[in-house]
């Protein structure tokens, strides 16, 4: 386990000290204005100002933090709960409508944390809503959602094909009046990954929502499973430290509530979705960062499934480091690994032709943005 840093290496290293706040509160109390400083600016960058605000109430801290701090952290988290409060409308509108012709969907991610009122949910501002559908009824529920005002994006030739053929979703559609964004998924990795997951065994261990007609919620181990391949497949980690705050809390939470047995389940399923790679070097970065706490005997499991002792370690290190926040005492190495992991998840995602075509017309042939208009420019990001 690691052990809290003294203060100036909290100083040094904000992200860290961020962490150990979400992960013990209490040691927020020992951080010296500066280091405040820090610790805003990463909780800031990644989200979880709301997050550490709840934190710091949880543990009864809060009313003795600095005052000026205080603000940042309880200004956040009032966002976070309008935010959550119109994720809620959002879904409970979506319920209601044409998608009970459909088999029931699953919602994912930051819309079911909190629909079930799971503990990260507390603080965390969703940018969208996220649903899975069987890959027979995805596009019939985007022909139908249109008529609720929900219209498509990415209206480009190349777009249109890069979601609907090589993608677990397709391009993401936007309500007309509102501007909320809705993605519809039929995986939760691409079609073109380097493994191929069976959407469902997530669709069988669906759960229903109490007061809900038709949405679902993922079994907690996929809830779980999601979280960790979301993070570690993705190309950016501009918000990964939120994102790896999400898996340590449910894992957190949910052996608490299941005990030790929970981490059996979760491995033998990541085992069965063949994900169990993605799940080493999460729950390493979890220890690393949360000391979030793993049975002995998963440890082990895990290591089969780990790469090399080479490769494994440079792996652990550019995770790190992908993690830190902009204000770190080692940015160019910072650097170096969010390059690492942007390669690392583009690799993963596409056969290496495939991805050498995406890359060139990414780079040389897609509309610029000084070609249009600003509307257009957020739907060409991807």
């Amino acid at each position: 386990m690691r052990r809290f840093r003294s203060l100036k290496n909290l100083q040094q290293d904000p992200t860290q000290a961020l962490c150990d706040g979400l992960a013990q509160p209490k040691s927020l109390l020992a951080l010296s204005g500066k280091a405040w400083t820090g610790v805003l600016a990463v909780g800031r960058e990644n989200l979880l100002l709301g997050a550490l605000w709840q934190r710091a109430v949880e543990a009864g801290v809060s009313e003795r933090l600095p005052q000026w701090a205080a603000r940042h952290l309880w200004g956040a988290a009032l966002t976070a709960e309008t935010n959550a409060a119109a994720l809620r409308w959002e879904l409970e509108h979506l319920d209601r409508g044409v998608i009970r012709q459909l088999s029931p969907p699953l919602v994912l991610k930051g819309g079911a944390y909190v629909l079930d009122g799971l503990p990260n949910a507390a603080g965390r501002i969703a940018a969208d809503i996220d649903l899975l559908f069987r890959r027979d009824e995805v596009e019939r529920a985007e022909t139908v959602l249109y008529y609720e005002g929900w219209f498509g994006t990415h209206h480009t030739p190349y777009d249109q094909r890069y979601y609907r053929e090589w993608m677990h979703e397709l391009p993401p559609l936007q309500h007309v009046k509102r501007g909320t964004t809705l993605d519809l998924h039929h995986n939760i990795l691409p079609a073109t990954f380097a493994v191929v997951v069976d959407p469902e065994r997530l669709l069988e261990a669906a759960q229903p929502v109490e007061g809900m007609n038709c949405l679902h919620l993922p079994a907690p181990r996929h809830l779980v499973l999601h979280a960790i391949v979301h993070l570690f497949s993705e190309t950016d980690w501009d918000r990964g430290l939120r994102d790896l705050y999400d898996i340590h809390t449910l894992i957190e939470h949910y052996q608490t509530q299941y005990g030790p047995a929970f981490f059996d389940e979760l491995l033998e399923e990541a085992e069965a979705l063949g994900v169990g790679w993605l799940m080493e070097p999460a729950i390493w970065c979890c220890q690393n960062r949360f000391r979030t706490q793993v049975p002995d005997g998963v440890r082990g499991r895990l290591r089969d499934h780990a790469a090399r002792l080479p490769a494994r370690w440079l792996g652990h290190r550019m995770f790190h480091h992908a993690l830190n926040g902009r204000i770190s005492a080692t940015p160019r190495t910072d650097a170096l690994a969010r390059s690492f992991v942007f390669l690392r998840g583009h690799w993963l995602k596409m056969p290496p032709l495939l991805l050498a075509r995406h890359l060139f017309y990414k780079a040389f042939l897609a509309p610029r943005e000084d070609d249009e208009g600003p509307a257009q420019n957020a739907q060409q990001r991807q």
